[in-house]
C-alpha cells in the first residue's frame, strides 16, 4: 500500500510541474529576409529599423519560425567617412525590440513571444559601404540580450552577456551612399543574432574591411 501511494505522488508532481525548455547547446537567433525596414535620418544621426517578415530559431536538431515585428534605434552617430568614401559610421546607442507571433497571424495582431538586447557596454554598432558591392551596407556590433521571452526554447547564454549582431542593406534609397551626411532608406535589411559573438568583427576591422573598396569607389565616383 505504502508503495502504490508513493508512486502516486509521483505521478501527481510529475503532472503538476510544467515541462522544462528544451536543452539546446547554441541557438542562432536570425531574423532573415524579411525586408525589415531601414530608416537613417542625417539630421538626428539616427537610424531605425522596423517591420519585418519572418524570424528564425535556429538550433542543433532543426528551426522555428516566426513572424515578427522589430523595433530598433541606433543613435549618437558618428560619421567617419573619409573624403572619397566609402561610407562609413559608427553609432555609440542602440536597443531593439522583436516581437514573434505565429505564421499564421498574418496580420501580426497577439505577439506570442518576445526579445529585447542593447548595445554592450563599450562597444558600437558600426556600419558602411562594403568591398564587394559599394552600393549594399553592411553593419556589425557586440550586443546582449537583455530578455529572453521565447517559451520552450532557451537563449544559449546567459543574459546579458556578449553576443553578436549583424546587418545586411541593400535596395537602398538613394542607391549611391556617399557619406552619413544626407537620408537614405530601404526595405530589404537582414539582421542575424548568434550566440557566438567571436566572428564579429571589431570596429577597426570593419572599417579596414570598408576602407579595402576606397579604391574601386573613387574610380566609379571620378
Amino acid at each position: 500500500m505504502r508503495v502504490r501511494k508513493v508512486v502516486v505522488l509521483l505521478m501527481f508532481f510529475a503532472l503538476a510541474v510544467p515541462a522544462s525548455a528544451e536543452i539546446i547547446e547554441k541557438i542562432v537567433f536570425e531574423i532573415d529576409s524579411i525586408s525589415v525596414n531601414s530608416d537613417f535620418s542625417a539630421g538626428p544621426g539616427q537610424l531605425v529599423w522596423s517591420n519585418g517578415g519572418i524570424a528564425i530559431l535556429k538550433y542543433d536538431s532543426g528551426d522555428k519560425k516566426y513572424r515578427v515585428n522589430v523595433d530598433a534605434t541606433w543613435s549618437d552617430m558618428t560619421d567617419l567617412t573619409l573624403p572619397g568614401g566609402p561610407a562609413n559610421a559608427s553609432f555609440a546607442v542602440g536597443s531593439f525590440l522583436a516581437q514573434f507571433y505565429n505564421l499564421t497571424d498574418t496580420g501580426k495582431t497577439t505577439p506570442i513571444a518576445s526579445v529585447t538586447g542593447s548595445l554592450y557596454p563599450g562597444w558600437t554598432y558600426d556600419e558602411g559601404e562594403t568591398q564587394e558591392n559599394p552600393s549594399e551596407l553592411y553593419g556589425s556590433a557586440i550586443i546582449k540580450l537583455d530578455t529572453w521571452d521565447v517559451t520552450g526554447y532557451d537563449w544559449a547564454e546567459p543574459l546579458g552577456s556578449m553576443t553578436g549582431l549583424t546587418a545586411t542593406t541593400s535596395n537602398t534609397h538613394p542607391s549611391d551612399i556617399i557619406s552619413y551626411q544626407f537620408n537614405w532608406d530601404s526595405d530589404n535589411t537582414i539582421v542575424t543574432i548568434l550566440a557566438d559573438e567571436s566572428g564579429i568583427p571589431e570596429p577597426a576591422t570593419v572599417t579596414l574591411l570598408a576602407l579595402g573598396g576606397l579604391g574601386l569607389l573613387s574610380r566609379k565616383r571620378s
